[in-house]
């Protein structure tokens, strides 16, 4: 289980501002690519929660 940041949310961009701003190094990938990316290293998704500004990934290999 992980959460990845949505970027299509409205507030990512303040989110990821932040954190940066904290010295954490922020990437707003879509959540397509990490859909992609899961795929692609044999995992299945077996369920999402959205939040606010995470999405929860359950993912099993």
């Amino acid at each position: 289980m992980f959460d990845v940041v949505d970027p299509d949310t409205p507030t990512a961009e303040n989110w990821a501002i932040l954190e940066t701003y904290l010295g954490s190094e922020v990437f707003l990938e879509p959540l397509a690519a990490w859909q992609a990316l899961i795929k692609a290293s044999a995992g299945k998704l077996v369920k999402n929660l959205p939040g606010e500004v995470f999405q929860l990934y359950k993912v099993s290999f």
